[in-house]
């Protein structure tokens, strides 16, 4: 094995770039394509002006409900700033919260609460004020609430002495732990906080694809040592062409599990992501074997990388990793023919998985052309 490594070293001495580029893509493109989802996400947010006519903790809670949803990206501004960048078409709306908000609210009172300002560019002013419409009815509904149950417990000679703040506080809190209005998704084992907004694209599932072309694209050195003339030496050698493979196999999954590791800490301390490392083993174990056996079909290196290249992509687009909403309402056997079901849903046993095995099984025992 020692020899194999040797042998090896001074092969990727001369190819350092290209083998250093591939084993780093998987990172480079998941967070270089992460990073540029993520600016986009925020440019894409619709402008709001907010003019904030009091600072009370009814009009502050609004304040941050409406700055906490997704496609809102609100700035508190004056009144004639506000307008001016209207006029500008800088704002896609303002929205003015009036001197008195939190008295009309506890007071049930809920004529002329906010006022709102749109222009004849205004394409989102519908969606964000029945957002906001929403958000001031749900403080509304607790302060009329609130208020119920007080009467209710004169009407009832009741001794718990609860205030308005003790109500509508206990209130928030049942919301907040029956989750009624947020729903947090996870991939895998990753936990998400509900007010975290998601990434455009799944991190671990755009990793895998990215992991499945560099994995096919690095080990185009089957086809290459198949067609080196030194391999012909072999035959006057203690290894045979099987077992010449098998090792520089061997050498090649362990460095790329390696990489795994790095690119699992990296995950985690940039996005906060985790996976299964099982998960992960049986993945790289699962598409190094598919690579390995997929260059043996090949001769020339320019078809194989075209071939790979298309693979790749139909693997992204049916196998719901890059694209989930695709796979939703995939039927209960989607998992039993997902090429990347190791990964994304922790499925080890599938077709795919049975069928490299049993070509691995098959490559193993046939018989060589020469031996040594």
């Amino acid at each position: 094995m020692k020899q194999i490594m040797a042998t090896r070293f001074m092969h990727w001495k001369k190819q350092w770039v290209s083998i250093i580029f591939w084993l780093l893509f998987p990172i480079l493109a998941t967070t270089g394509i992460t990073a540029i989802t993520e600016t986009l996400q925020d440019d894409t947010k619709v402008p709001v002006g907010i003019v904030m006519e009091e600072q009370t903790a009814a009009s502050e809670e609004l304040v941050q409900d409406i700055k906490s949803t997704p496609f809102i990206r609100a700035e508190i501004l004056s009144e004639n700033q506000s307008l001016h960048d209207l006029e500008k078409h800088e704002l896609d709306s303002v929205f003015v919260i009036h001197e008195g908000f939190e008295e009309n609210v506890q007071r049930d009172h809920r004529d002329r609460l906010i006022t709102s300002f749109q222009s004849d560019l205004s394409f989102a002013y519908s969606a964000v004020k029945e957002m906001i419409l929403s958000y001031v009815q749900q403080e509304t509904g607790r302060s009329k609430a609130a208020f119920v149950v007080q009467e209710l417990e004169q009407q009832h000679n009741g001794n718990t002495g609860w205030t308005y703040e003790e109500i509508t506080a206990k209130s928030k809190e049942i919301q907040q732990d029956e989750n009624l209005l947020d729903t947090a998704f996870s991939f895998d084992d990753t936990v998400m906080e509900a007010n975290q907004t998601p990434p455009l694209f799944p991190i671990w599932g755009l990793w895998s694809i990215c992991t499945l072309l560099s994995t096919m694209l690095v080990f185009d050195w089957v086809i290459k040592e198949k067609r080196s003339k030194a391999i012909l030496r072999l035959a006057f050698s203690r290894w045979s062409l099987k077992s010449y493979l098998l090792q520089n196999f061997m050498l090649y999954s362990v460095v790329l599990f390696l990489v795994d590791l790095v690119t699992v800490s990296i995950f985690l301390f940039m996005f906060g992501e985790w996976i299964s490392v099982v998960s992960l083993i049986v993945y790289r174990l699962f598409i190094n074997m598919a690579a390995f056996l997929f260059a043996h079909l090949f001769r020339n290196t320019l078809l194989y990388y075209t071939v790979s290249f298309a693979l790749v992509l139909i693997v992204g687009i049916s196998s719901g990793a890059v694209l989930p909403a695709a796979s939703i309402d995939s039927p209960a056997w989607f998992d039993f023919v997902n090429p990347l079901a190791p990964l994304l849903s922790g499925e080890y046993v599938n077709l795919w998985s049975v069928m490299i095995m049993v070509l691995a099984v098959f490559w193993l025992v046939r018989k060589e052309r020469f031996h040594a």
